[in-house]
């Protein structure tokens, strides 16, 4: 961010000076522990922690804070800033700095899934030839996403940042702040359905994205996405469109895939086609890239710059992370995937799962999914239901799978498995995988199937042989 006094701050965030008004930041953390020298810390008021509690330990580093209430703790050398609510004077910072210093293109993401890889991918290929700023991790709602613009550097040419929701009105928010000039669209599936009650609703609501882009602002858009390409009919301004299966300004054709190994495909775009090849797997991962290529062509990069950064192409943490387990010359391969999960995004890892190249047994660890309300019993059945054939063993963790596994033994199913929690499964899991074994692991977050993958990485078990006992049955 630009340097900014306490004053400035005050100013822009509609609080009161208390003390230090000359003192300059060019830093925002909302964390103690992230505290620097050169930062302002805003006290969060979240629903498990008061940042208030931590400000001593912030003034220990950061220069100043910004605070709802003033405790008798203050250091006297420090800024301080008095605002009524924290939160909403981070969204005016962000929403400032975006208005009066920011000549960066700022590209928001947003869909029910493959935000954080497109994000990532749009990045890596603008990075080519432009000066990009990219959100971290996951900080895509009302918090995250203006605290990542509000630490954007002066010289970012590019922002590329995600914008996510599960309450209708919270995109909206996100996106009047900081004014987009062009929105992506990767999907619109029954993802925090929990809270809206139907896909349609679930479209309307991610609709606030386009709504609340800058004057001017431009759009891209899955074509092979029913939900998106509806929401997107009254947007008078710029689209353009990417995909496989519908014709699409920038569209993969001639598929080779390659299971764990990628993709090949021919890129058909702009008059011309180009063969490009994808090492993350999936299609799902093609139609993430597909997005970042148009995104990237908007900004004015070029197809050079493109195809170098296409090459530099790698997953985000745990998305689709290729994990080998070593014993010897031969081994195991985890597929971890357990960032997130919906019915949509776990269809696409199974079909996966089929497509690969397998000396073992594909095996299915499915985590329960969460916020898909009142109906998720019957979500979890069905994606039961549809678990392809060539799984040869399934795994639920979690009291929703049972719904799941219930449908994959009506589907025809028989190794099928239950744990209550991660760790239940992963002291399975040690004794059971054999080497050549193909392993999914996929579940909503907080279920922490990522710890399966963490402790079988660091473990590397030994593998059962073939014929020898295992564990309980469903």
């Amino acid at each position: 961010m630009p340097r900014l006094t306490f004053a400035d701050i005050a100013q822009m965030t509609g609080g009161t000076v208390l003390q230090g008004d000359s003192i300059e930041v060019s830093s925002v953390v909302i964390d103690s522990r992230e505290a620097r020298p050169d930062s302002v810390f805003f006290a969060i008021k979240g629903e498990r922690l008061d940042g208030h509690q931590f400000v001593p330990q912030a003034l220990n580093t950061a220069r100043g804070a910004v605070v709802a209430r003033v405790t008798d703790t203050l250091r006297p050398d420090r800024g301080i800033v008095q605002v009524g609510d924290t939160t909403k004077a981070l969204q005016r910072l962000a929403s400032n700095i975006r208005r009066r210093y920011a000549d960066a293109i700022l590209i928001g993401v947003t869909g029910s899934a493959g935000k954080t890889t497109t994000k990532e991918m749009i990045a890596t290929l603008v990075a080519t030839e432009r000066k990009t700023w990219k959100s971290w991790g996951n900080f895509n709602n009302q918090i995250g996403a203006p605290l990542c613009f509000s630490n954007v550097p002066d010289d970012a040419e590019v922002v590329v940042s995600e914008m996510g929701m599960n309450h209708k009105g919270e995109l909206a928010e996100i996106a009047g702040l900081l004014r987009p000039d062009i929105g992506v669209y990767t999907n619109i599936a029954p993802v925090h359905i929990e809270f809206f009650g139907t896909i349609e609703k679930i479209a309307e609501a991610k609709r606030e994205l386009l709504e609340n882009l800058a004057e001017g602002g431009m759009v891209v858009l899955n074509a092979d996405n029913e939900h998106v390409m509806r929401i997107s009919e009254g947007f008078e301004g710029r689209k353009v469109t990417y995909g496989i299966d519908h014709d699409a300004h920038y569209r993969a054709a001639n598929l080779r895939e390659r299971g764990l190994l990628g993709t090949r495909f021919t890129l058909d775009a702009e008059e011309t086609q180009r063969e490009l090849e994808l090492v993350l797997p999936g299609r799902h991962n093609l139609e993430n890239l597909l997005a970042a290529i148009a995104t990237a062509r908007a900004v004015g990069i070029s197809w050079e710059g493109i195809e170098r950064g296409v090459r530099d192409v790698k997953p985000a943490y745990h998305r689709g992370v290729i994990v080998p387990l070593q014993r010897g010359t031969t081994g195991a391969t985890i597929y971890d995937d357990t960032y997130n999960s919906n019915p949509y995004a776990l269809k696409r890892a199974l079909e996966l799962m089929e497509q690969a190249d397998v000396q073992g047994r594909r095996i299915a660890v499915i985590g329960d999914m969460l916020e898909l309300g009142e109906q998720e019993l019957q979500f979890h059945r069905d994606a039961g239901l549809a678990i392809p054939k060539s799984i040869d063993m399934i795994v639920g963790v979690g009291q929703r799978t049972n719904a799941l596994l219930d449908g994959a033994r009506e589907a025809g199913h028989e190794a099928l498995h239950h744990f209550d929690d991660a760790q239940s499964a992963v002291d399975f899991l040690q004794h059971e995988i054999r080497e050549g074994d193909l392993i999914l692991i996929k579940g909503s977050r907080g279920i922490g199937l990522d710890k399966i993958v963490t402790t079988l990485e660091a473990g590397q078990p030994g593998y059962r042989e073939a014929g020898q006992p295992a564990g309980r049955e469903e």
